[in-house]
């Protein structure tokens, strides 16, 4: 038998039902759907040969019925799984395409623990993915159960009623089993999911990225990531250079504390989470001077401020102390010893004037 090659233009692309026979001379099925197709049949001692000028997601059939599990193993093992429904888009051009078989077609869906499922990703089938045939699923004809329950389904195709419903069948019946080959490779959407369409796949990208196969990153303005005055920046990429997720932590030299605390991060919006933080001076509590004495202040860097020095000095007949409680700073002037109470002792450092009869002390920050 010689090499007959078919094809198709893209301006005059037609679906095609192509049949070849494989190495167990077999006959195989196949349909590209809505595809330019250059397909080459070959002699039936070799493998069917095939390209596309696009990837897309193809169906196949089996030449011989099956039980269901036997189509499963028989699609898992050819090719990618049993096909899933996606919707009623696919539904039309499977009936359109495929030929009518008295069993009709086995899919991949079946009832696990009362639960009817896609076998190909062990997600429940929701109502609103359903496409049963009236009165279906029965688990048997006209309410009348059998021994073997109905926990397998079979598609209609070409059926003169209700063609492209579903209905619970006993799993053991012999059937054709429908295939597919999957458009998504592990490399298709490098940052996404790649989800299956009836003749190709696109990429539903992550938070972050975008592109036809999610390989383009985000990137947020390394211009508005400023070093503030008296502090210093460090940034982190894990996907390129001031890119989504970049972290841009910040500190500041001793004396002085970051306006805010929390670090920048490129967003999938293109924008940084927090505007450059300030360092601001680190401010102290300010001190009044006490009664009976006086109070002198230097301030290299700011009123109140880190570096900043208090003296205190009180007058003649007065001493000055310190409330014994060492986070609170109360510099007094008392008169004697003896009027001091028990919350009160003599304050460090307590300097005597040899000049004078005053008494100074002095306070740092």
């Amino acid at each position: 038998m010689k090499c007959i090659k078919t094809s198709s233009s893209a301006h005059n692309a037609q679906n095609r039902l192509i049949l070849g026979c494989t190495k167990t001379k077999e006959v195989l099925r196949f349909i590209l759907i809505n595809k330019p197709l250059n397909a080459c049949l070959c002699p039936c001692s070799s493998v069917l040969c095939m390209w596309t000028s696009v990837e897309c997601w193809s169906y196949f059939y089996s030449n011989t019925t099956m039980n269901w599990q036997q189509a499963r193993d028989w699609c898992q093992e050819h090719y990618t799984d049993m096909v899933a429904i996606q919707n009623q888009e696919e539904i039309g051009h499977l009936n359109s395409w495929l030929p009518r078989k008295s069993g009709y077609y086995w899919i991949g869906i079946r009832k696990f623990n009362n639960v009817w499922t896609w076998v190909g990703t062990n997600k429940s089938l929701t109502a609103e993915a359903t496409n049963w045939a009236k009165g279906e699923p029965n688990n048997g004809k006209k309410g009348q159960r059998t021994r073997e329950n109905e926990d397998c389904v079979e598609m209609y195709i070409k059926r003169d009623m209700e063609p492209g419903k579903w209905n619970d069948e006993r799993c053991g019946k012999q059937k054709t089993a429908l295939c597919y080959t999957a458009a998504c490779k592990n490399d298709s959407c490098l940052y996404g999911d790649c989800v299956e369409t009836i003749n190709s796949h696109r990429c539903a990208c992550f938070e972050g990225f975008y592109g036809e196969k999610c390989d383009q990153v985000v990137q947020c303005n390394k211009e508005e990531v400023t070093v503030p005055y008296k502090g210093r920046v460090n940034c982190t990429h894990t996907y390129g250079d001031f890119s989504y997720d970049s972290l841009c932590e910040y500190s500041c030299e001793e004396g002085y504390q970051l306006s805010t605390p929390r670090p920048l991060r490129c967003t999938a919006s293109k924008r940084w989470s927090e505007q450059p933080p300030s360092c601001e001076l680190v401010q102290c509590e300010k001190l009044s001077q006490p009664a009976r004495g006086s109070m002198e202040c230097s301030d290299p860097l700011g009123s109140s401020s880190y570096q900043s020095t208090c003296a205190f000095t009180c007058d003649e007949g007065y001493v000055l102390l310190c409330l014994s409680d060492p986070s609170t700073v109360r510099p007094t002037c008392d008169q004697t010893f003896s009027k001091l109470s028990a919350d009160f002792k003599q304050s460090s450092p307590v300097v005597t004037s040899r000049a004078s009869s005053k008494r100074t002390g002095r306070i740092s920050r």
